[in-house]
């Protein structure tokens, strides 16, 4: 499928498997700044097949992408996101002039392209879990979000809301994987430091029927190549076209 965000330079060469590159919070690669939009063109242009996004909730209900609770480290604002408004979280400065996106705007950005969108979904309110769904479908996207959540409550209440957004289950340690499996979610992240320590926790969840998306955010490049020969599904990367820009090592 051709993107719809075409790019100067040819297209990066695939992996050796079939992988999932995933952006981690957009792409965090010099001069565009994380979870922006700017960050978000670039990722796609650079070869990433999923975006992970934070979403937070604002003062006024609305739904922004942002990492941290508060405002300091990646904008010229102060204080928690929550306590401003969605007005006056779009007059800061989130790097280079960008400002803080909505949800709404990444999925607008997003429209067309083929690529998908993992949420991390920073609080799991009743209230925001229902936003999150109701624009996911305003939009059309429930075939192209995959909804990012961190406990089993929150699991549930996506599949009650919409059976039909794909889920991801960003457990806290190993052993919470199979209570997020048999509540049915669809794909399970483990981090890449727990795999170095048990290599045999991938062919376990792959036993139980989901694949595996590695964290991986600041692995170098040679590192990839074990975590890729290990047999994980994708691979949540801080910049997925330096994935892709040096070739693998002959075996």
């Amino acid at each position: 499928m051709s993107r719809a965000l075409p790019d100067e330079h040819a297209d990066p060469p695939a992996p050796a498997r079939d992988v999932v590159w995933v952006a981690h919070r957009g792409g965090i690669v010099p001069g565009y700044p994380e979870n922006t939009l700017k960050a978000f063109r670039h990722a796609i242009r650079s070869g990433a097949q999923v975006l992970e996004i934070d979403l937070r909730a604002t003062k006024d209900g609305h739904l922004v992408v942002i990492h941290d609770r508060t405002l300091e480290r990646t904008t010229n604002g102060r204080g928690l996101v929550s306590a401003r408004t969605l007005a006056e979280l779009k007059r800061l400065d989130a790097g280079g002039g960008e400002r803080i996106p909505s949800y709404q705007e990444a999925l607008e950005l997003v429209a067309g392209t083929g690529v998908e969108v993992l949420l991390d979904i920073k609080r799991s309110r009743a209230q925001d879990l229902g936003k999150i769904v109701a624009l996911t479908e305003q939009h059309g996207a429930v075939a192209s979000v995959i909804a990012g959540v961190r406990s089993v409550r929150s699991l549930r209440k996506i599949r009650a809301l919409n059976p039909g957004i794909r889920t991801l289950g960003f457990v806290r340690s190993p052993d919470r994987v199979d209570e997020f499996i048999a509540a049915g979610v669809d794909i399970v992240r483990l981090k890449y430091e727990w795999i170095e320590r048990d290599p045999g926790l991938i062919e376990r969840v792959h036993a139980l029927g989901r694949p595996v998306w590695a964290l991986a955010p600041g692995l170098a490049r040679d590192g990839l190549d074990p975590l890729i020969d290990s047999g994980v599904d994708g691979i949540i990367s801080d910049a997925p076209a330096m994935a892709y820009a040096v070739p693998r090592q002959a075996d």
